[in-house]
This record gives structure tokens, C-alpha cells and sequence, in this order.
């Protein structure tokens, strides 16, 4: 198929991410399922992965000739291959990660982070209210300073720079992921890197996820407060959190250190799988995903006593 029209239908959440969430017990004839639940709750759909979590083009690059460069979308199936091997033959034995390996799953958490329509549309509006406040600067400048003569001189003689960053972010906010994703990636990499990785685990599967499975979290932080807070990876007391299948919870942590840690598996009870899965559902954009059917109440934040 012609790159011209081939890979336009993109994946935010792999399918190969989503298939340790496929129900064991599906029909042997029938493409296999998970179930989603709107993030509120209520009846469950049986979806396969690769009909999940799609968006045209989220990923391409238009070029000025009407050309699609789709590098940002081979790079992250680059990211995809080898995590079902990595959880079979090392996580659910819980053996010690080989560095290349325990390398790749940090930039896959990395880049599952920045790669969500949510990512891109809460980063879209940061770049928009940036871009209206440089425009409203540059009308205040030639309403109060100028003729249109000594405006066009003195825009003229300008550093090339400024006017280049209005460009870049008009650019960026036609085109989200080609700016986003690779500074997600590239940000995000060498914090998450020194953190210390635990892999929470349960003997039956029990974790959830979600269309923005990624999630940072400050237990330090007012629940109230949270979502207007900016969280950095260097704050003592941030988590950053995916689920990895439904018997496995990832979590980065503090220490921070400037070496390779060992990972640390850790049984995790029912209270704390109950905790972890209501970060996820809390944080989730429009849907959860479990191996089953049927919406736990406990997914859900209880609201706070008045």
C-alpha cells in the first residue's frame, strides 16, 4: 500500500499493550476481546485491541507537499515490540530485567505518557494560551508605539528568533504529536531512568487500565488541589504508575539515583490493588479496560463527607 494512504489509522494505546487485558475465557472462533467501561461506569463492551484507541493520523507528519512522514509512528512500534516477551519471560517470574530491556520498558512508560489524545489536547491549549498572549502583545505594541511605516521597520529589525517561535508554535499546535511526543520522550527519559522501579503483583488478575494508563501522582498533594498542581519527577514524593497486565502494576518512585537500580517485585494486597485501580480509573480520559465483565464500585473515588 502506498505511504500516501497506509498506517492512517494510529493507535494511542498499542494493541499489543492492550492484548494482556484480552478475556482468557473468549470463544476459540472468536477474535479475542477486552471489555471497556466508560470511566463512570455502566455496561461493558467486548472490543478487540486493534479496533481500540485509534485516531487518523494522530501521529503523521503532513509535509508541505502533501506527503505523510510517519516516522514518529514506526519509532513507537520500535517502543512495542517485545513487551508481551518481556512480560512473559520476565515479569510473571519475576526475574531481574536485562539493562536494554529494562531501558525500552522506561521509554515505552515514557512515551505512553505524552502520546493520549488527552496529552496532546491539554499541551495544545498551554501552546494556544501562549500563542493568543504573544499575538495580544504584538497588537498592544503597534496600537500604542507605531505607524504602520515604523511598525513594518521596527518588526523588520526584530530578532529573527522571536518571530521563529510564533511560527514554531503555530506549528506545533496544527501538529501536536511531531513537538510533544519526542520532548515526552526525551524530558522524561532521564528522570524516569534514575527512579526506582517496583512491580507490584497479584496472584489473580485484578488490575485495570485505561485509555491514559500513565499516571503521576503526589499523595502529598489535597486531592482538591492535584489537578491544578505542577507535578515534576523531581518531587520526593511522586509516583508515576502503569498497569502492565492484569497481574502486574508498574510504579516509579524516589530514590533517585544515577545508576541502573535492580527492580523490586512486591506482593500487592487487596487494599492496595483497590487503591491503584482507582488512580487508574480516576485518571483515565473516557474508558477503563479490564480482562472481564463487570464494573467494580471500587473503581470509583468515594466522594468526600460533607
Amino acid at each position: 500500500m502506498s505511504r500516501l494512504y497506509s498506517h492512517k489509522a494510529q493507535h494511542y494505546i498499542p494493541s499489543s499493550y492492550l492484548a494482556a487485558w484480552c478475556d482468557p475465557d473468549t470463544p476459540a472462533l472468536m477474535q479475542p476481546y477486552v471489555w471497556t467501561f466508560d470511566r463512570s461506569g455502566g455496561s461493558g463492551r467486548k472490543r478487540a485491541p486493534r479496533n481500540l484507541f485509534t485516531e487518523t493520523d494522530i501521529y503523521t507528519i503532513l509535509m508541505p507537499d502533501g506527503s505523510r512522514d510517519l516516522r514518529i509512528e514506526y519509532e513507537l512500534s520500535k517502543l512495542e515490540k517485545g513487551l508481551k516477551c518481556l512480560v512473559v519471560d520476565y515479569v510473571a517470574r519475576h526475574r531481574q530485567l536485562p539493562q536494554q530491556r529494562q531501558a525500552s520498558l522506561i521509554a515505552f512508560i515514557a512515551a505512553m505518557h505524552g502520546r493520549t489524545p488527552q496529552a496532546r489536547e491539554i499541551q495544545r491549549t498551554l501552546w494556544q494560551e501562549m500563542l493568543d498572549l504573544d499575538e495580544q502583545q504584538e497588537r498592544d505594541f503597534a496600537k500604542g508605539n507605531a505607524s504602520d511605516r515604523e511598525l513594518a521597520d521596527e518588526v523588520s529589525s526584530l530578532p529573527q528568533g522571536s518571530q521563529m517561535g510564533l511560527d514554531i508554535l503555530r506549528r506545533a499546535i496544527n501538529s501536536p504529536m511531531q513537538f510533544l511526543l519526542p520532548g515526552a520522550i526525551n524530558d522524561g527519559l532521564p528522570m524516569l531512568s534514575q527512579m526506582t522501579m517496583t512491580i507490584m503483583c497479584t496472584d489473580e488478575p485484578s488490575f485495570i487500565t485505561s485509555d491514559s494508563p500513565v499516571t503521576w501522582f503526589d499523595p502529598t498533594v489535597a486531592r482538591d488541589k492535584f489537578l491544578t498542581h505542577k507535578s515534576l519527577l523531581s518531587d520526593k514524593a511522586i509516583e508515576v504508575a502503569m498497569p502492565l497486565s492484569p497481574r502486574h502494576m508498574i510504579l516509579m518512585h524516589h530514590p533517585m539515583t544515577p545508576f541502573v537500580k535492580p527492580v523490586r517485585y512486591v506482593g500487592a494486597s487487596a487494599s492496595t490493588v483497590a487503591a491503584l485501580n482507582r488512580r487508574t480509573a480516576h485518571y483515565a480520559d473516557k474508558a477503563i479496560v479490564s480482562w472481564r465483565d463487570g464494573f467494580d464500585p471500587k473503581w470509583r473515588i468515594a466522594p468526600r463527607a460533607p
